[in-house]
């Protein structure tokens, strides 16, 4: 009875010991998973970091801001002339290559032709 007793016991112990171990150990895998996601985030961030610090470095360029002088605060250089087209420019291209469709050419001796005759 106590030899049966002593195996129920053991037995006992290791079923628990087995559970703990393999919890675990799964605890471990996911733990490895999280530092590599981790270490992923971390070369993206870097990498983010490399790609700000050189759009820094453009926007603080003095081509920037030459460039953005010229084309939001319509600056020029001295001796240039600033040129501002209207804003429906493509609107008024459009407009001509339907006019133009509409009225084909007519050839210059045919202009000439009616004109004196």
């Amino acid at each position: 009875m106590k030899k049966r007793l002593f195996q129920v016991f053991f037995l006992g112990i290791g079923i628990i010991l087995i559970v703990r171990l393999t919890s675990n150990i799964f605890r471990l895998f996911k733990g490895i998973q999280q530092i590599n996601l981790a270490e992923k985030r971390v070369l993206q961030l870097e990498k983010e970091k490399e790609e700000l610090s050189l759009k820094r470095q453009y926007y603080q360029s003095p081509e920037f801001i030459e460039e953005e002088a010229r084309n939001k605060l319509n600056m020029a250089k001295p001796g240039e002339t600033i040129v501002i087209l209207p804003s429906d420019l493509e609107e008024l291209i459009i407009k001509q290559k339907a006019r133009a469709e509409a009225n084909p050419q007519v050839p210059h001796w045919k202009k000439w032709w009616k004109l004196f005759f």
